[in-house]
């Protein structure tokens, strides 16, 4: 959902004139993410059992890169939400930025050429998100998410091959199979956490002016958001070796959703930090490594997750209190001066 950027800030979400009542916010964060902690623990252990003798760093490799690529995207979501906003549209951009790198990914050639689409696919859905965001209707810059969404699928129906199309490029190919404890994979992820941390505070400080125009929210926000979401395209490329024809967007959509609900980021209050991404991610990633190792089939896989981020949804709703407003103090009321002396003043007669 795509919400106005004056929603966003700070100390006026929610609030009400006169009622005492101010934002909501969400409450126990840090139990949560223990809890979420924990329960990630617990499916890492599963995983390892349903593996059963085979090596368990191949399992960890395979947790960190699941979730390296949905933590990506939901840090991308991150930036967005922070300022009360959600696009759907960052994440069709994510699989069609998969779908492009995969098929010119076929020499070095191709896989330069790839990259470059992939970013040059970006920037007009960003500026038209930006556009869309502060200039009309909620309702409109929806539908254009859901039509990009939408677009971005038969696309890569349109460019992709019947079959799986392999990916031959040597550094891409590295990133995953170089045999390494930790995957490059999710090395590139940590990277993009820490830049997201380091941009995230000076972002919000930027963008403090009372009133600041849609261009300038949309290099702000919108466009960092949508080269995050290509970069998440490009792992998620880099991690399965290939692409497949459709459904790149809805998969993205899900464990995007997953991993920020999971981590406690509150989509009705905006509240969400990298830790809580971070935290988010690995829990889907392992979720999604244990029901592959489990030969879940893709379609049951979406519906678990979804309604794992339903409840998480609803979980985070309940978590929510509002915050009372402290009154500013009244300005000290003069004393009333008489208007006539007492009858009993003998200077009154």
């Amino acid at each position: 959902m795509a919400i106005g950027y004056g929603d966003g800030i700070p100390g006026t979400a929610g609030a009400g004139v006169g009622t005492g009542v101010g934002e909501a916010t969400r409450r126990g964060q840090g139990w949560w993410l223990g809890l979420v902690g924990a329960a990630t623990l617990v499916l890492v252990g599963l995983c390892l059992a349903e593996a059963g003798s085979g090596p368990s760093d191949r399992v960890l490799r395979l947790i960190g890169s699941v979730a390296a690529v949905p933590g990506v995207l939901a840090v991308s979501q991150l930036l967005l939400l922070r300022s009360k906003r959600i696009e759907p549209a960052t994440i069709g951009v994510a699989g069609l930025g998969a779908a492009i790198v995969g098929v010119n990914a076929t020499d070095n050639g191709g896989l330069l050429s790839g990259l470059l689409l992939a970013l040059l696919a970006a920037v007009p859905f960003a500026f038209l998100s930006g556009f869309l965001s502060m200039n009309a209707h909620t309702g409109h810059a929806l539908f254009s998410a859901v039509a990009v969404l939408i677009g971005a699928d038969q696309l890569v129906d349109d460019i992709s091959p019947d079959t799986l199309r392999i990916v031959r490029a040597s550094w891409l190919n590295s990133l995953d199979h170089n045999g390494l404890r930790i995957p490059g994979v999710l090395l590139a992820g940590v990277a993009v956490f820490l830049l997201v941390a380091w941009y995230l505070p000076r972002q919000e400080r930027w963008l403090g002016a009372p009133a600041p125009g849609w261009l300038r929210v949309t290099v702000l926000l919108f466009l960092p958001a949508f080269l995050l979401a290509v970069v998440a395209g490009v792992l998620f490329t880099a991690r399965i070796g290939a692409t497949t024809p459709g459904g790149l967007s809805r998969e993205f959509m899900i464990v995007c959703l997953l991993g920020l609900t999971a981590g406690g980021c509150s989509l009705r209050s905006g509240e969400g930090t990298v830790l809580d991404v971070a935290v988010g991610a690995l829990f889907a990633g392992a979720l999604q490594t244990l029901l592959h190792l489990k030969a879940v089939g893709f379609s049951t896989q979406s519906t678990i997750m979804c309604g794992v981020a339903v409840a998480f949804i609803f979980a985070d709703l309940a978590r929510l209190r509002r915050t009372p407003i402290s009154a500013p103090p009244l300005p000290p009321v003069p004393p009333v001066l008489p208007t006539q002396p007492p009858a009993d003043n003998p200077y009154a007669r």
